[in-house]
């Protein structure tokens, strides 16, 4: 990718969850060999087959990372928000993109190339640390997902995604903003857009949650947990 000219923001950075633990002049050296890059929605980051020589946060917007099936049907394996980054395993491993890559809403990214990325893990041993842990947890996502899709109906795949929602929302872990519209939300639990409306409005006929256009209240944490066990009224599947 070609240099846009943009400097990326070193307050915003050291911030980014991949450095908040790096002292800062280590974020500094690493701002100085990334740049800014803005799309607006819908715009096309990364497609199938593409190489990429750096690696891609998120500051502003939202983007989703997904696959196509051979008939064209999309599967979302991921949505991202601000504080994410993309792109590491294409990059480590020089291997076409297997995924593309999608603004959802206008967007700002920092890009950093892997030489500056290189030079940051060689110099400072926080870094490498944070890499790892950063891929770790995207490995974890990946197979907390296959899980949901294998082992789980469509009425758990709901309701455990808004209690991982709700865990990392701002306390009291009651209000969700959901991400991106209902069809992709649903696309990452691999059900229908119809068949999750159907049970976030099943849930919301419980008394178990609350429903504002994209706000989601929870209103029984143990009537959920029950149902995300499998405890309550036989669900519909998918």
């Amino acid at each position: 990718m070609q240099p846009t000219g943009i400097s990326v923001d070193l307050d915003q950075l050291v911030e980014h969850s991949l450095f908040r633990e790096l002292d800062r002049k280590c974020v500094e050296s690493v701002a100085r060999g990334g740049w800014m890059v803005e799309k607006r929605r819908a715009a096309r980051i990364l497609g199938r087959g593409d190489q990429l020589e750096g690696l891609y946060t998120v500051f502003e917007g939202s983007l989703k990372l997904y696959m196509l099936s051979c008939s064209g049907d999309e599967r979302v394996l991921r949505i991202l928000r601000p504080g994410d980054t993309f792109g590491e395993a294409i990059m480590f491993n020089a291997i076409p993109s297997p995924v593309f890559v999608e603004s959802l809403s206008p967007v700002r990214l920092g890009y950093f190339p892997r030489r500056t990325i290189e030079k940051a893990l060689g110099s400072n041993p926080k870094f490498t640390v944070s890499m790892l842990r950063s891929m770790s947890m995207i490995m974890s996502q990946l197979i907390r997902d296959l899980e949901t899709c294998c082992l789980q109906n469509a009425l758990q795949r709901t309701v455990n995604y808004l209690l991982r929602e709700a865990d990392a929302a701002p306390p009291p872990h009651v209000e969700i903003q959901l991400p991106a519209a209902k069809a992709v939300v649903a696309s990452t639990l691999n059900i229908s857009a119809e068949t999750f409306s159907r049970e976030l409005h099943r849930l919301k006929d419980q008394g178990l949650i609350e429903i504002n256009r994209r706000t989601i209240y929870l209103r029984d944490r143990e009537g959920l947990l029950s149902a995300a066990a499998g405890l309550n009224a036989k669900p519909e599947t998918a």
